[in-house]
């Protein structure tokens, strides 16, 4: 109610009706972080040995210079979307080179609820492969979560 409304009321005139508040609250939408297939680490320089080199050769390079020991695997992946363009098809989330390995299989959902996401982490990108997995595994949220569940059963067996 507004000034001049209260000054209305106070000369007999009928003041606006406030205007109704809705009770229900369960119709309300949740803004959730959209989940995503893909983990998008951060931007990596691209090794030398991955410069000027094509798509399809890059996923035999990436084999030959993994470090990490959970052995990812490369492969060129299209993963779609479940929104619709307006031509009526499936948007691509991912285009591009993607890999999976067992750290990702099993802690793809820890680290996804540690970024907010509800659905669980199905593939790294490019830049995860040259920072990680070809460079230094200990950058790697998975790798990390991996050697801490291994730690704590080789804690616990002695």
């Amino acid at each position: 109610m507004s000034f001049l409304d209260s000054l209305l009321g106070l000369f007999g005139k009928k003041p606006v009706a406030p205007k109704p508040v809705n009770q229900n609250t369960n119709n309300t939408t949740v803004s959730r972080p959209r989940n995503r297939q893909v983990y998008e680490g951060r931007s990596a320089e691209t090794p030398e040995w991955a410069k000027d080199v094509a798509p399809a050769e890059i996923i035999g390079l990436l084999n030959k210079h993994i470090t990490c020991r959970y052995a990812p695997k490369f492969e060129i992946k299209r993963i779609m979307s479940t929104q619709m363009g307006p031509d009526g098809n499936l948007i691509p989330e991912y285009d591009g080179i993607a890999g999976d390995c067992g750290a990702l299989k099993n802690f793809g959902l820890k680290v996804a609820k540690q970024n907010g996401l509800s659905m669980p982490y199905r593939y790294v990108d490019l830049n995860t492969a040259y920072r990680a997995c070809c460079d230094n595994p200990k950058k790697c949220p998975f790798f990390l979560a991996a050697e801490g569940e291994n730690d704590a059963v080789n804690s616990r067996r002695r």
